[in-house]
């Protein structure tokens, strides 16, 4: 039964939320700011917005779980916080720091290798065996763990906006040139049913 003081609680926990994810949809996209010289020559960051409903959509995510307990609106609240996760990461990738364009805003202009240099990977040789349905049934580890050497280079990328003109980098990145030919498992798959398997 709905009453008086369900609303008002439900009322005072929307303004909470609308509150807190408002001061944190300010500070956040400065904290993880690439450019951090750059002035932004726009009032309203995408970012920004996005980050406000993505943190308005967690809030009343926890709310439903605890006291709503309504399940067609724990779907519908997962489905749009996935999307919007995908959105944040999109225009974090593809934003431009200074005009804040994020669709077909950035190009790669150059990139350089700053320099080549070499890491040490431990690691120990496994044999996997699998039950019919694909999980992991066993691990079993094979002889002695070894030691690998990797060749990486740390790069930095060069951006440009196709929009404003403005240029900012990377930074330095750490790129593993060795990972893709790394030593695979040995597995093993088998006819063995799985028990945790229930259909």
């Amino acid at each position: 039964m709905i009453t008086l003081d369900n609303i008002l609680e439900n009322i005072i926990a929307e303004i909470i939320v609308l509150i807190l994810s408002f001061i944190a949809a300010i500070f956040l996209p400065k904290l993880i700011k690439k450019d951090k010289d750059e002035k932004p020559i726009v009032k309203y960051d995408p970012l920004s917005i996005a980050i406000f409903f993505e943190l308005i959509i967690i809030s009343n995510l926890i709310l439903n779980l605890s006291f709503w307990k309504n399940s067609d609106l724990t779907v519908f609240l997962t489905l749009v916080l996935i999307v919007l996760g995908y959105l944040i990461i999109y225009i974090y990738n593809e934003q431009c720091p200074s005009c804040k364009k994020f669709i077909r805003a950035k190009k790669k202009i150059d990139d350089k290798i700053i320099r080549k240099f070499k890491r040490e990977r431990k690691y120990q040789p496994m044999e996997i065996t699998l039950y019919s349905n694909g999980n992991v049934w066993k691990k079993k580890p094979i002889g002695k763990e070894k030691t690998r050497t990797e060749n990486w280079i740390t790069k930095q990328e060069f951006y440009g906006c196709c929009y404003c003109g403005h240029k900012w980098d990377s930074g330095l990145l750490d790129v593993n040139l060795d990972e893709k030919t790394r030593p695979e498992n040995k597995v093993i798959q088998t006819d063995k049913k799985d028990p945790n398997q229930f259909y």
